[in-house]
C-alpha cells in the first residue's frame, strides 16, 4: 500500500473521530484538570517533551522576558530529577551537610506514566499566568499504539488554551513514521476545529533536535516567520511555502534552506490544515543540548544518547513564550469578541422590538385611515365642501377608531390628538362649521402674531423666506385662509371674514420682509381701528384676538425701527468721537450722546452688540473717573516766580500745602474727573516785603475746573496778566482716551 494512501486512512480515520465527537466534545467519562491556562505540548515517543520541560525551567530561571515559579512539589522533583541527570549532577551527605558531586550524565527514561506539571509563568515581569500542562508518553498520540492515556490526552489537548506540537527531525527519513505522526497531529487539529472552521487557539509547530538539521547554527533561525511576514500565514499552502523560502532570511542561505524546505515539505499535509485558518501560528526550530548528543547505545525500536558535554539549549524558551503571549492575547480579543456579540444581540433584539410598534402603526393602523378617507374624498371631487354630511361621519368614524387604538394611545400620542383634530373637521363639514374652523384658523395666526419668536424668517435684502417649521406653519394659514375663500357663496360671512384674514396675512408678510418699514405697521393698526368702529363689520373672537396682537406688535415695531435708527447714528459717531482729539468732548459729550443712543436701544436683543460697544466706551471713560496721583514737571515758568498747585475735591475746601513749586523740579497731584485743579501763580519775596502766603492771596490764580483737568498739566497754561508757565505730565493721558469700537 502507497504511503498518500495510509496518510487518507489516517485522515479519514481523524475526520470520523470527529464528526463522532463534535467540535471541542470531551470522549465519554471526560477527565477533571486543575485550574490555570492549559498549555498542550503534542508529540511522539522521543520527541523530547520531558527534556524541553526541565531545560526550559533552567533557562527561565535567568530570563527576563519569561520566568517560571513551579508551584507543586511533584513538578519541582520531576524537574530537580531531571536536571541532576542531564547535567550529571550526583550529591553524598554527612551529618548536616549536602554536597553536589559529578555524576553519570543520562537523558531521562522515556516516560511511561503520565503527569501533570503546574507552575506560574511571569510574562514580561509584569503578567502572572497560573500555567497546567502534561507530561507524558508518546505512545498515548501514536495512532498505531492503543495506549490507555488516549482519551486523556486527547481530553487535555481539546480543553487547551495553546498548543505546541512537537516533531523529531529524525524521522523525516522514515516516511511511514514521519506521515503517521503528521496524520496524529492533523487528527488532534481537527478534534478542535472543523478543517474548514477557523482555529480558535495559538499553535506552534517546534521542530525539536534542530542541532542534526544541516545549516543550523543557532538562536537567529529559531523564529521561521518574521512578524512582519504574518500574512504569509493567509495564504495557501502552495504560496506559503514559497514566500517563507524565498525570503531573504531563508533563501540567504542554501544549506539551511534545504533543511527548512525538506522540513516544510514533509509537513505539507499539516501544514495545509493551518494556513488559511488563523494568524496565531509559528513554526519554531529549536535544541534542547545545543550540540548533537553521541549515541552510547540501541534500545528496543530506539537508539539511546547521552547529554553533550556542554550544554547550551538554543530556542527552548520562544515558542513557549511566543505562545503565552499568544493566549494572553486571545483572550483579549475572545473577551471583546464575547461583548461584541452580546452588544450585536442586544442591539438586533432592540431595533426589532422598536421597530415592531413603527410598522404596525404607520404600515397598517395610519395607512387604513387615511386611504378610506382619500378613497370617500376621491369620489366626491376630492372637495372637502362639496363632501356630504355622511360621507363627513364616516371618514370620522375611521379616524375615531384610529385615535382610540392602544398603539396610538401609548405610543404614538401627538397623532392621537392630531387624528381628533381631522374627526372633528369631517364632522363638521358645512358652512357653518366651515366658519367655526376658520376662526381657529385666525387664532392660530393670533397666536403666531403674538410670539415674535414663531415668525418666519427672512434673510435681509431678500424676498424669500427660509424654509424652516416656522415658514411651513405660516405657509399653512395663509393657504387655510385662501381656501376658506373659494366658497360660492361671495356674500357669506364665510367669504367676507376670510377676505379680511387674507389681507392681514399678506399685510403681515409683507412686514416681516421689510421689518424697518413702519408705515406698514400703521398700515395694519389703520385697517384694526377701522375693523372695530365699523358697524357693519361683525368681528369674532378669534379676529379680536388678532387685532390686539396686531396692535401690541405694532409698538414693538416701532420701537425696531427706533433701535435701528440708533444703531445708524451710533456708526456714524464713531468717527466723530474717535477723531475727536479734544478730550472733554471724548469724556463728557461723547459719553451723552452714547447714552441717549443706548436708551433707544435697550429692549431689542438684536441691538445687544451696540448696546455692549457703548458699555465698553463708558467703562473706559471710568479710568478718569478714580482717583490717580500724576507726576508732573514745570519745565517753564516767569522769572524770579513759583507757583503752589493744589487739588479741590467736590464739595469739599482748599487746604494749601506750605510748598513752593521752582522750574525744573517734578512734584505730584492726586486728581479724578470732577476735581478742580488750583494753580497759584507768586513773585519772588524779598526782605521787608509782604510774607509768603502759600496760594492763599497769589499773584496770580488760574482755575482748571473742566472734567478734563489733567489735560492741561501736560502743556503751557496763561494767567489773566498774560504770564505763562509749561508743565510736563509724565503719564502719557492722551493715549487713556477712550475708543468706539
Amino acid at each position: 500500500m502507497k504511503l498518500g494512501k495510509i496518510f487518507k486512512i489516517f485522515k479519514k480515520g481523524s475526520k470520523a473521530a470527529a464528526k463522532h465527537k463534535g467540535k471541542g466534545q470531551k470522549p465519554d467519562g471526560g477527565f477533571k484538570w486543575p485550574s490555570g491556562k492549559r498549555i498542550g505540548v503534542y508529540g511522539h515517543t522521543n520527541s523530547g517533551k520531558t527534556v524541553y520541560f526541565t531545560v526550559l525551567n533552567e533557562e527561565c530561571k535567568v530570563s527576563r522576558d519569561l520566568q517560571i515559579s513551579v508551584t507543586d512539589n511533584p513538578t519541582s522533583a520531576e524537574f530537580l530529577a531531571n536536571r541532576r541527570g542531564i547535567w550529571g549532577l550526583g550529591s553524598t551527605s554527612t551529618e548536616g551537610t549536602v554536597v553536589d558531586l559529578p555524576g553519570e550524565k543520562k537523558f531521562p527514561n522515556p516516560t511511561e506514566e503520565d503527569r501533570l506539571l503546574q507552575f506560574n509563568a511571569i510574562l514580561d515581569r509584569k503578567q502572572t499566568l497560573s500555567v497546567v500542562t502534561y507530561d507524558y508518553s508518546g505512545k498515548a498520540v501514536s495512532i498505531t499504539d492503543n495506549s490507555p492515556l488516549r482519551d486523556k490526552v486527547a481530553d487535555f489537548m481539546i480543553g487547551c488554551d495553546g498548543l505546541m506540537f512537537f516533531f523529531d527531525p529524525k524521522s523525516l527519513n522514515s516516511e511511514l513514521q514521519c506521515q503517521s505522526h503528521i496524520a496524529s497531529f492533523v487528527n488532534t487539529l481537527e478534534q478542535i476545529a472543523p478543517l474548514e472552521g477557523r482555529l480558535p487557539i495559538p499553535v506552534a509547530l517546534v521542530i525539536t533536535k534542530a542541532d542534526i538539521l544541516a545549516g543550523f547554527t543557532g538562536e537567529s533561525q529559531t523564529v521561521l516567520i518574521d512578524p512582519e511576514d504574518e500574512n504569509f500565514l493567509s495564504e495557501e499552502y502552495e504560496i506559503f511555502l514559497d514566500k517563507v523560502l524565498s525570503g531573504n532570511k531563508i533563501a540567504s542561505d542554501s544549506i539551511w534552506a534545504g533543511s527548512v524546505r525538506s522540513v516544510l515539505v514533509k509537513m505539507r499535509e499539516f501544514l495545509k490544515v493551518v494556513v488559511g485558518r488563523t494568524l496565531n501560528f509559528q513554526i519554531f526550530f529549536s535544541s534542547n543540548t545545543g550540540d548533537t548528543p553521541p549515541k552510547i547505545g540501541t534500545d528496543v525500536g530506539r537508539s539511546i544518547y547521552a547529554p553533550p558535554d556542554k550544554i547550551h539549549p538554543i530556542g527552548v524558551r520562544e515558542p513557549f513564550y511566543w505562545l503565552l503571549k499568544s493566549v494572553v492575547r486571545n483572550r483579549g480579543i475572545s473577551r471583546m469578541r464575547s461583548i461584541t456579540r452580546v452588544v450585536v444581540m442586544a442591539a438586533l433584539v432592540w431595533m426589532v422590538l422598536y421597530s415592531l410598534p413603527f410598522l404596525f402603526h404607520f404600515g397598517y393602523l395610519l395607512p387604513k385611515a387615511t386611504n378610506a378617507e382619500d378613497t370617500i374624498l376621491e369620489q366626491h371631487g376630492g372637495n372637502f365642501y362639496s363632501l356630504p354630511r355622511e360621507g363627513g361621519t364616516q371618514i370620522a368614524m375611521m379616524y375615531s377608531r384610529y385615535g382610540r387604538a392602544k398603539t396610538v394611545e401609548w405610543l404614538f400620542p401627538a397623532y392621537k390628538y392630531a387624528a381628533k383634530d381631522v374627526e372633528t373637521k369631517y364632522r363638521n363639514a358645512n358652512l357653518g362649521n366651515a366658519v367655526k374652523e376658520l376662526d381657529l384658523v385666525i387664532a392660530r395666526f393670533a397666536g403666531m402674531v403674538a410670539d415674535s419668536t414663531s415668525w418666519p424668517s427672512v434673510i435681509v435684502g431678500d424676498s424669500v423666506f427660509i424654509d424652516n417649521d416656522a415658514k411651513r406653519v405660516f405657509d399653512e394659514i395663509g393657504n387655510a385662509i385662501a381656501g376658506f375663500m373659494k366658497t360660492d357663496v361671495k356674500t357669506s360671512e364665510l367669504f367676507l371674514r376670510s377676505e379680511r384674514m387674507n389681507w392681514f396675512w399678506n399685510k403681515f408678510k409683507e412686514a416681516r420682509i421689510n421689518p424697518d418699514n413702519a408705515e406698514l405697521w400703521n398700515l395694519l393698526k389703520k385697517k384694526v381701528e377701522q375693523d372695530q368702529g365699523s358697524s357693519v363689520v361683525k368681528l369674532s373672537k378669534a379676529e379680536k384676538e388678532l387685532h390686539q396682537a396686531f396692535a401690541s406688535k405694532k409698538v414693538e415695531q416701532e420701537q425696531i425701527v427706533v433701535a435701528t435708527q440708533a444703531g445708524s447714528e451710533l456708526d456714524d459717531l464713531v468717527d466723530a468721537i474717535n477723531n475727536n482729539t479734544d478730550p472733554e468732548y471724548r469724556i463728557v459729550d461723547a459719553v451723552r450722546k452714547l447714552r441717549n443712543i443706548k436708551e433707544k436701544l435697550l429692549g431689542n436683543p438684536a441691538r445687544n452688540a451696540d448696546i455692549k460697544r457703548i458699555d465698553n466706551y463708558i467703562e473706559d471713560v471710568r479710568y478718569f473717573s478714580r482717583r490717580r496721583t500724576y507726576h508732573f514737571t514745570i519745565s517753564n515758568l516767569p522769572e524770579d516766580h513759583h507757583l503752589h498747585v493744589v487739588v479741590q475735591e467736590k464739595g469739599k475746601s482748599v487746604s494749601w500745602p506750605k510748598e513752593q513749586m521752582h522750574k525744573a523740579k517734578s512734584y505730584t497731584i492726586e486728581w479724578k474727573s470732577g476735581d478742580v485743579i488750583l494753580i497759584a501763580l507768586d513773585a519772588k519775596h524779598v526782605a521787608g516785603g509782604d510774607p509768603e502766603s502759600w496760594g492763599e492771596n497769589p499773584k496770580e490764580l488760574l482755575k482748571l475746573d473742566k472734567k478734563s483737568a489733567i489735560f492741561r498739566m501736560d502743556g503751557t497754561v496763561t494767567f489773566n496778566s498774560g504770564l505763562k508757565a509749561t508743565f510736563d505730565l509724565e503719564e502719557d493721558v492722551q493715549s487713556k482716551l477712550p475708543e468706539l469700537k
